[in-house]
């Protein structure tokens, strides 16, 4: 898409927030959504706070999301040498680099928007339940939106 279309959409409900996605350049989820899902839900369910920002520092993480990367072809290199980049650069700088991640707007309107991929992940390493919802969330999705395509648009079986 050529114009910057953010979707909001009840399907992406995360305790009360709505999880937006950005169509320009690609499909991105808002990381912003996120931390403020988590927030909502930690004062729920009394849980500890915790920072994706945190979370992106773990190493567990920074291997994951090379993987990730890596098996799309987004990245070339070895995972040594894109953990060496990261401890050099830091992650986000990293993940901006390779288009997998946006900071825009300013002030109220600052958000953070990252690939979908990269935002599963973060969402499963922030707590349990998180975790539960979006395998959720996904599987659902997925086989609904496949058996509603196989039903409703025959010309494509």
């Amino acid at each position: 898409m050529k114009t910057n279309v953010v979707m909001k959409s009840d399907d992406r409900n995360l305790f009360g927030t709505i999880i937006k996605q950005n169509t320009k350049n690609g499909q991105s989820l808002s990381v912003s959504d996120l931390q403020s899902a988590y927030g909502i839900a930690r004062f729920q369910y009394g849980w500890s706070d915790r920072r994706i920002s945190d979370i992106m520092k773990y190493r567990d993480f920074q291997e994951r999301c090379y993987h990730l990367l890596h098996e799309r072809g987004i990245i070339k290199t070895t995972i040594h040498v894109f953990i060496e980049m990261v401890e050099r650069e830091g992650v986000v700088n990293v993940l901006k680099g390779l288009k997998v991640w946006k900071t825009a707007g300013r002030g109220e309107n600052k958000a953070t928007y990252c690939d979908p991929y990269i935002w599963t992940l973060l969402a499963m390493e922030l707590n349990p339940l998180i975790y539960a919802k979006v395998v959720i969330w996904l599987t659902d999705s997925l086989i609904f939106n496949r058996i509603e395509a196989g039903t409703e648009f025959i010309p494509m079986n």
